[in-house]
């Protein structure tokens, strides 16, 4: 039987990769944190899902989840492929988001850490001379009761407190994939028997703005949006999907759709 093995495999997308492994009928290992074990067996397909954003407050751990576990494992473990979950955000104030646009960091950007340490654990895999590939999935949404993400937050403030707090201008646009798409891609990434050290955006391709995404929520809960003075200077061009669509037949699911299906799964549990 073919072997996975799922590092961060409890969080928010290592979760739902794990479950449409394990519907696929396929074996899957989750490491417990710590589990010395992963350098002495055979971990077949990796799937490294370990990641940390929170610059601000925990900028060592940013660093360690990102990059030293990876590290560790393509130097010590034996594996089969790796695939690792990196992110659009390193395209954040560049004209261009091709997988193979050149790259510069924000000297503005209070979380420019999490772009360098992603785009260190890259080229880790790509020098290393192992048989991986690169991910870079967009905003990532679902349901997610506990998420401090912008999508699952707002959603709870608009059921429980009937308020939305925005601190981005209405016209402030991301694009935004779901969990169960990156998910999908992912496996299906992980069939192919050479990686060859490609890299694949995963994104819907379409920006969708923070009025549009507000609109939807007042429609659906009668929630009040409060607009905030802020200093935004995020700007994320369109990410380009052509590559993995050519390549899978791969199409998004549209996050203003998921929106109304998502109040009313977060209404159900809250």
């Amino acid at each position: 039987m073919t072997l996975y093995t799922v590092f961060g495999g409890k969080g928010f997308i290592g979760t739902e990769v794990v479950r449409q492994l394990r519907v696929s009928g396929v074996e899957v290992s989750v490491p417990e944190k710590e589990d010395k074990g992963i350098f002495e067996r055979n971990l077949g397909t990796v799937i490294y899902c370990v990641g940390h954003g929170n610059c601000k407050k925990n900028p060592f751990k940013v660093l360690n989840a990102n990059v030293f576990l990876l590290n560790s494992l393509l130097e010590k473990a034996n594996f089969e492929k790796l695939i690792y979950i990196s992110s659009t955000r390193v395209y954040m104030n560049q004209t261009c988001s091709a997988e193979s646009s050149d790259l510069i960091i924000s000297a503005n950007d209070e979380r420019r850490l999490f772009n360098l340490t992603k785009l260190t654990a890259e080229e880790m895999c790509l020098k290393s001379g192992l048989n991986t590939c690169i991910v870079r999935p967009s905003n990532v949404y679902g349901v997610a009761l506990n998420s401090p993400l912008f999508l699952p937050a707002i959603t709870r403030d608009a059921i429980n407190h009937g308020v939305v707090n925005m601190y981005v201008t209405p016209s402030y646009k991301k694009d935004y994939v779901s969990v169960l798409d990156v998910a999908e891609m992912i496996v299906k990434i992980s069939k192919k028997q050479k990686l060859n050290g490609e890299i694949y955006n995963i994104a819907s391709g379409v920006n969708v703005s923070a009025e549009q995404i507000a609109n939807v929520l007042q429609v659906e809960t009668g929630c009040k949006v409060s607009w905030h003075s802020c200093d935004n200077n995020e700007h994320f061009p369109v990410v380009p999907i052509s590559k993995i669509r050519d390549e899978f037949g791969f199409s998004s699911r549209n996050v203003l759709d998921d929106l109304k299906s998502m109040v009313n799964d977060f209404k159900k549990v809250l």
